[in-house]
């Protein structure tokens, strides 16, 4: 199955967003993690890995996940954002695997801000992505990984190829296992 695209999906939160006390682990971007409960997440393995403790939902955030859960009939209960700040800023080639998430569960990201690229491929392909493999995420934007993706794929948010005018900010929301 591919990912769902859906332009203007939601109301725009971008202000509020960026007054968030966002973290910074990696030069390449801010991260921040929100959930219902106090929950821990870990990103990454070995010396890469970081680990972080939920913060509560805003009540815009909160208001998204709901639309969400209601709209798709899925069951989103955590939210992970990145922060990119330049069109340098970037996520390499990556799954999102951790033991925590629930594979079997779709995974969304919202996108707000400057417009960025994500790319995806299957996991053992090494060739130069095709253009049906590229998505244009556009200023509140949806794009939906659907359930077992993370399990057979890769994706990746490149560095900008243009300037970027403003800070682009993607809220990606799971489910968590056990909450």
């Amino acid at each position: 199955m591919k990912p769902i695209y859906i332009e203007n999906y939601c109301d725009d939160i971008y202000e509020h967003l960026l007054n968030l006390e966002w973290v910074s682990y990696r030069e390449t971007r801010k991260e921040y993690f929100m959930a219902n409960k106090e929950v821990t997440y870990t990103y990454g393995k070995g010396d890469f890995a970081k680990s972080y403790k939920s913060k509560p939902y805003t009540l815009p955030v909160l208001a998204l996940q709901e639309k969400l859960n209601k709209d798709f009939k899925t069951n989103y209960n955590v939210m992970f954002s990145n922060l990119y700040d330049t069109e340098k800023s970037h996520l390499d080639w990556h799954c999102d695997n951790s033991p925590e998430m629930n594979q079997d569960h779709p995974i969304c990201s919202v996108s707000f801000g400057s417009e960025r690229e994500i790319y995806w491929k299957e996991k053992s392909y090494s060739g130069v992505i095709p253009d049906s493999n590229k998505q244009l995420l556009k200023h509140c934007s949806l794009f939906i990984m659907p359930s077992n993706f993370q399990k057979n794929h890769l994706h990746k948010i490149a560095k900008a190829g243009k300037i970027q005018t403003k800070p682009r900010i993607s809220l990606t929301f799971r489910n968590y296992n056990g909450l």
